[in-house]
C-alpha cells in the first residue's frame, strides 16, 4: 500500500493505492458514498482493497475536491468537480492500458460511477461494482433535507432551515453539518443512473437485513433499473448480501460476505474481459 497527496485541478488530495507485487491482472477504482456514508463506509473499502491485492488486483481510493482528505473546503464540491477529479485519476490508472478497469462504487457513488463512464468513454472502463446504490442525486439530496428537519424538531427552539429558499437566493445551506452550495444542490438534482453505464457488465449488491425466514431478495427498485441496464446492452447481476446498513450505523460494522461477493464479482469482470 502507497499514500501520498496529488494534485488535482484547484486542490490536493490523498490518494491511496493497493498495488500487487507483479504486474496488476485489473485496477479498481473506488467511487466513495456521500457524506457521511463516505467516513462509515472507509474501512469496508479497505477491506474490499486488501482482498482484491490478494488476488493480484490494484485499487484505488481517494477523495475527490472537498471531502475527507482534499485541501478544498466542502462548499466548493460540485458533482462536476468530483467527475473530473476521478477522470484525471483514470487517465493517471490507464498507464497501464493492458489491464482492464472495474469501477467499485458505494451508494450515491454508484450514480457518480454511472455518470463518469459516459464522460470518459476512452478510459477502457470494463465493469461497475456498486453496494447499495443510490441512483439519483435528488434522492440523497431529499434525505438530508429530511435529517436536518428531523434534527432540527429534536432541539427546541432551533433554528429551522429552508435550503431551497436558501438556494434560490444563491447562499449556502447547512444540512448535516456540511455546507450545501447552490451549484452543487442543482447538479445533485440532476444527476440520474437511469441511462445504463457505458460498460459491458455491473453487478449491483443490495445490502438487506437478514429475514426471520425465508430467502432475502434485492429490493423491486434495484431489479427494476438492473432489467432497464440489461435491456440497453449491459450484461447484469443483481446479488444480495444480508447484513446491517454499515454506511448509516453508529458503530463501524464489517460485512465479510459483501467483501467477497465484491472481490467475487471484479473476478469475474476481469476473466470475462480477457476471453
Amino acid at each position: 500500500m502507497s499514500a501520498a497527496f496529488e494534485h488535482f485541478d484547484g486542490h490536493s488530495s490523498l490518494v491511496v493505492r493497493w498495488m500487487p507485487p507483479e504486474a496488476a491482472r485489473a485496477h479498481v477504482l473506488f467511487v466513495p458514498a456521500f457524506g457521511d456514508e463516505m467516513n462509515q463506509t472507509r474501512r469496508m473499502v479497505r477491506l474490499t482493497a486488501e482482498a482484491l491485492v490478494e488476488r493480484s488486483i490494484a485499487s484505488t481510493v481517494f477523495d475527490p475536491h472537498g471531502t475527507g482528505d482534499s485541501s478544498a473546503g466542502f462548499a466548493e464540491a460540485t458533482v462536476e468537480r468530483w467527475l473530473a477529479d476521478f477522470a484525471a485519476v483514470l487517465e493517471r490508472m490507464r498507464a497501464d492500458r493492458d489491464a482492464p478497469i472495474v469501477l467499485c462504487a458505494c451508494r450515491l457513488g454508484v450514480a457518480l460511477a454511472a455518470e463518469l463512464t459516459h464522460r470518459v468513454p476512452d478510459a477502457s472502463i470494463e465493469a461497475l461494482v456498486g453496494w447499495a446504490p443510490v441512483l439519483q442525486g435528488r434522492a440523497q439530496l431529499s434525505a438530508l433535507q429530511r435529517a436536518a428537519k428531523i434534527a432540527a424538531g429534536r432541539r427546541p427552539g432551533a433554528e429551522r432551515v429552508d435550503a431551497k429558499a436558501e438556494w434560490t437566493s444563491g447562499r449556502i445551506a447547512f444540512l448535516g453539518g456540511y455546507p450545501i452550495s447552490p451549484a452543487l444542490a442543482e447538479q445533485l438534482d440532476r444527476l440520474d443512473a437511469t441511462a445504463a453505464p457505458r460498460v459491458r457488465a455491473a453487478t449491483l449488491i443490495d445490502v438487506r437485513p437478514p429475514a426471520a425466514e425465508g430467502t432475502v431478495l434485492p429490493s423491486e427498485a434495484l431489479r427494476s433499473r438492473a432489467r432497464a441496464w440489461q435491456e440497453s446492452g449491459v450484461a447484469v447481476e443483481v446479488l444480495v448480501v444480508e447484513g446491517a446498513p454499515f454506511w448509516n450505523v453508529p458503530d463501524l460494522v464489517d460485512l465479510p460476505s459483501l467483501v467477497e461477493a465484491t472481490a467475487g464479482a471484479v473476478e469475474r469482470h476481469v476473466r470475462e474481459s480477457r476471453s
